[in-house]
């Protein structure tokens, strides 16, 4: 039998938490024995609140040296990494523990001083800013991955594809087949495969075209590129983008350009608590003003207004 400890920080995704868990109970079901115990605790308090409003009760303190550890995270992790949290996650690494991460949980085992040369995964929304904190720190775009004693994953769903191959490894690929026949989950996926679709897999439908536009923009915003860079490195004329874009997206290629670049920057505001300079920045803008000013005229909306806002408006 093997012993988990999760440990919840505030915020945490509870649809990782539960994708994580429930593959452990189903293999006890199935096996008519206790393969797995787990325990839950918090940082502080009795209870651990998820993002969604939901509270668990925690089982007071962490033990001193479970077998395994899984820090669960999701919105700010980085609120929760304080000296007293990141000295008992480091004393479980001494002691020979497994320590693992789901979603952003990776901030916090960065923070503590474990990771360093194996590659780690985190959530997609996340992991720019990831590497822009730790670029010493390898970051892969699997939805797992796993080490001797060290496992990351992106969270969500992908939580219960790294449980259930973790019960593939140590009680046999029948028991978590059936396991995942048990959740309706018609194949266990693999760490490779992808967290999301690419904007430019998205837009198949467009032709390879227009897919190899957009792969060229997405790739060219981190590094500030023009339209015109991207253009010659995708290897399509202006006119013909424009005919493309107009006939697919309803509007110029240097307006989706500038709407995607926006869309990032708001999206690492939002997700990794990034400031409006560093984000603007990180979305290829020369500057927070030309940031702003080309939101108010996308949008209508200054990008504080668009951060506040539930989801992206449709363009002014």
């Amino acid at each position: 039998m093997q012993n988990l400890a999760f440990l919840l920080l505030p915020g945490f995704s509870a649809m990782a938490f539960f994708a994580a868990l429930e593959p452990l109970r189903i293999a006890n079901r199935l096996a008519l024995r206790e393969l797995y115990r787990w325990t839950i605790h918090a940082p502080g308090g009795d209870h651990a609140l998820a993002s969604n409003g939901m509270q668990l009760r925690a089982e007071g303190p962490l033990p001193a040296a479970p077998e395994a550890l899984i820090v669960c995270a999701g919105f700010d992790p980085l609120a929760q990494a304080k000296p007293a949290l990141l000295g008992q996650i480091r004393r479980a690494w001494r002691a020979g523990c497994q320590i693992g991460a789901i979603d952003t949980g990776a901030f916090v085992l960065a923070e503590a001083g474990i990771l360093g040369r194996e590659t780690i995964t985190l959530h997609w929304e996340a992991a720019e800013e990831f590497r822009q904190r730790h670029p010493h720190i390898p970051v892969s775009g699997e939805l797992y991955e796993r080490h001797a004693r060290l496992f990351t994953c992106a969270g969500g769903t992908a939580a219960m594809d790294m449980m259930l191959e973790r019960i593939a490894a140590s009680h046999g690929i029948a028991l978590a087949n059936a396991v995942s026949d048990q959740l309706i989950h018609d194949r266990i996926r693999p760490a490779s495969a992808p967290q999301r679709l690419s904007l430019a897999e998205q837009a198949g439908h467009g032709g390879p075209d227009l897919q190899r536009l957009i792969a060229a923009m997405e790739r060219g915003m981190p590094q500030g590129q023009s339209l015109a860079m991207v253009l010659a490195e995708a290897g399509v004329s202006r006119r013909k983008a424009e005919r493309l874009f107009l006939a697919r997206t309803g509007r110029p290629p240097a307006r989706f350009y500038r709407e995607l670049r926006i869309r990032q920057a708001i999206g690492l505001m939002r997700s990794a608590r990034m400031p409006v300079q560093e984000a603007a920045l990180a979305a290829g803008f020369s500057s927070q003003p030309v940031f702003s000013r080309a939101c108010r005229q996308t949008f209508g909306q200054s990008p504080r207004e668009l951060l506040n806002a539930s989801g992206l408006p449709e363009p002014a």
